[in-house]
């Protein structure tokens, strides 16, 4: 006689099926979050952030590759694909597998300023987690940061011309992202503002 715990019948998958599918899922979860945590760790230790202008241009190609390959979102999604504030930025983007991961990742990333650093905070990226999700994982990018403001260009769809506004909420990526990072009174550092274009924009309805 089979045993009640192999055995499935219409109505559903037998306890030994869930178990296996959510051991199958944890190894994924733990093989993409490796994977992503060793691609910003090789980011990290090629461009070592220092106080120097080689340290702001290693910054400065770093956030034009996250910003430049953020998701356009779902088609069909009512929700922007940019939660766009004026000091913080969240989307989901593809880190570059030159970053020394295995391949391309998608992740969920947040820039902001937070006890004097620029930091970049992410996870991997999953449309449904069947898991609790994991806490972020924060990586500094720039020292001795007092601030950072974001603009976004909304354009005018009468006329050639449009406005920088410092929140975003449409249901498509705006045209340009602008980054505008100021530096503690003692630093010496200037540079001007980052701006990015989206490479995966749609067009707006």
């Amino acid at each position: 006689m089979a045993s009640n715990l192999n055995r499935r019948d219409d109505s559903g998958y037998t306890l030994l099926e869930v178990l296996v599918a959510l051991i199958v899922v944890g190894l994924l979860v733990v093989t993409l979050t490796q994977g992503v945590r060793l691609g910003l760790q090789s980011w990290a230790m090629e461009g070592r952030i220092d106080s120097n202008e080689a340290g702001l241009e290693t910054t400065d190609r770093a956030l034009r590759d996250l910003i430049s390959r953020a998701s356009p979102g779902e088609a069909v999604s009512a929700q922007s694909p940019l939660v766009a504030t004026p000091h913080s930025l969240s989307f989901v983007t593809v880190l570059p597998g030159n970053f020394g991961a295995l391949g391309t990742h998608e992740a969920d990333v947040t820039l902001l300023v937070a006890n004097g650093r620029l930091e970049v905070r992410w996870r991997p990226h999953y449309r449904r987690w069947i898991v609790p999700p994991p806490a972020p994982i924060s990586s500094v990018i720039l020292n001795n940061v007092t601030g950072v403001d974001f603009a976004y260009w909304q354009p005018d769809g009468r006329t050639d011309g449009g406005a920088w506004t410092s929140a975003w909420t449409g249901r498509y990526l705006p045209s340009l992202v602008r980054l505008h990072i100021m530096f503690a009174a003692n630093d010496a550092r200037h540079w001007p503002d980052i701006i990015v274009a989206p490479m995966h924009r749609v067009a707006s309805p």
